[in-house]
């Protein structure tokens, strides 16, 4: 491996750059760094325009190629405390690379295949296609059967981490203290194989990506510039959104306004962490063996963040098995969700709702018509009337006070989320979709 040759970042000289891929592999060997191709710039060298042609650079180019980077995306080596995490990137929706945070994590130590099959191999994951397309719906496999089947086909895992995984995940230490912790919504383990990239899109929560095999490559657009990009008509009450342009070959004809876009971008590399806005728009690609997670926190109704008592201690080391994160999966459940809006902020919701309606108490028919206009599908999975009546009506007189609101359990909070929600939800074990063999030289 020439790893000099991987990608372009300012500051870093190219010895400096071999040195430090070098000393991850060689002290991280399951890292999957040998395995990523050597060949890769990023971000690209635009050629100039061809004299005499009448179309821009970078048509039926892979996104990146129709204007030039505006550079990095802001980048810490050192642990970035709750506060000035809150201050300098969620509170003004700024990415941010937290370069290393994960190697001292046991999951980047030890997640291999080889360690998966030994210690997980009764768990079960979430599949996709490998190159990312929405038309195409998830389904479920078996961890072995996946680890079988990842390199010789189009496919890759996205999935809810394994409940019996979670001990050996760190919390971002800038997650660690003060209203962050109350919004931990889910986390979610991604494993791919070369040739994995995903739609431009935006997500509706917050999330902290960290890889620990494998190079990923992110192109950051700011959300303002969605109407060049070819993003579909949503709901406004849908929090998340993606493009209908191509990034392997992006139609300029179609869409003329993408060569105006700027962005930023990063690479990763095995131990580091990107922060992604909720809302901000993105597009991935990956090389070599990946493995990564991503742990979601949702944005929270408060204006300003609450630190609270922070002290040392609060930031060490913390392992997921000892935060309370809302959405998992314990090997035993009949279904892998994914995507469910967070609880303990539907609950928020609800109360503001009544607030605004001048109502001390929700009647059955206030939160049918509140359900409509807030669901995320025009499939909702349950019905509002039996939603109410089973979870909110907990005094069996037709209405629920805001102080009752207030102290309902997180689980029927979650109850009600998942009748609202049309989330990816993937039940039972199924073979692959259709078209799911290309073998990968045809990607």
């Amino acid at each position: 491996m020439a790893p000099v040759a991987i990608f372009r970042m300012p500051g870093l000289s190219f010895p400096v750059l071999a040195l430090m891929l070098s000393a991850i592999a060689a002290r991280y060997p399951a890292s999957g760094l040998q395995s990523i191709p050597d060949d890769i710039v990023f971000p690209p060298v635009r050629p100039a325009r061809a004299a005499g042609s009448p179309l821009p650079v970078g048509h039926l180019k892979p996104l990146g190629w129709q204007k030039d980077s505006d550079g990095p995306i802001a980048e810490y080596t050192t642990d970035l405390h709750p506060l000035e995490f809150w201050e300098k990137h969620v509170k003004v929706s700024q990415p941010a690379v937290l370069r290393g945070h994960k190697r001292d994590e046991a999951a980047f130590k030890l997640w291999n295949d080889d360690y998966f099959r030994s210690e997980y191999a009764d768990q079960h994951v979430r599949v996709e296609l490998k190159q990312e397309n929405r038309s195409f719906g998830a389904w479920r496999m078996t961890l072995p059967d996946f680890l079988d089947r990842y390199t010789k086909e189009n496919i890759y895992a996205v999935t809810v981490l394994p409940e019996a995984m979670r001990h050996e995940v760190k919390v971002p230490t800038p997650l660690l203290c003060g209203t962050f912790r109350k919004y931990l919504q889910e986390l979610n383990l991604w494993i791919g194989f070369t040739g994995t990239r995903s739609v431009v899109h935006y997500d509706a929560d917050h999330n902290i990506h960290c890889l620990l095999a494998g190079r990923k490559d992110f192109i950051m657009i700011d959300r303002k510039y969605e109407y060049k990009l070819g993003f579909g008509r949503k709901p406004g009450y849908v929090g998340s959104g993606f493009s209908k342009m191509n990034p392997d070959k992006v139609d300029l004809i179609r869409f003329p306004g993408a060569v105006d876009v700027p962005w930023t971008h990063t690479t990763l590399l095995p131990g580091d962490c990107i922060y992604i806005p909720a809302g901000y728009i993105h597009q991935v690609r990956g090389f070599g063996r990946t493995i990564s997670e991503t742990l979601l926190f949702t944005p929270f109704q408060e204006e300003e963040f609450e630190l609270g008592e922070c002290t040392e201690k609060d930031l060490e080391y913390t392992t997921l098995k000892e935060v309370d994160i809302y959405w998992t999966y314990l090997g035993g459940d009949s279904d892998i969700e994914m995507g469910y809006m967070n609880p303990l902020l539907l609950g928020e919701m609800i109360l503001s709702h009544m607030a605004e309606e001048g109502k001390t108490e929700l009647t059955r028919k206030v939160f049918v018509r509140w359900f409509f206009s807030q669901s995320t599908s025009a499939h909702a999975q349950g019905d509002p009337y039996k939603t109410f009546d089973e979870y909110l009506d907990v005094n069996k007189n037709g209405t629920i006070s805001r102080e009752s609101l207030k102290s309902l359990p997180i689980a029927s909070l979650k109850e009600i989320a998942r009748s609202m929600d049309a989330a990816a939800v993937s039940r039972k074990l199924q073979p692959l979709a259709k078209g799911a063999r290309a073998v990968k030289d045809e990607l």
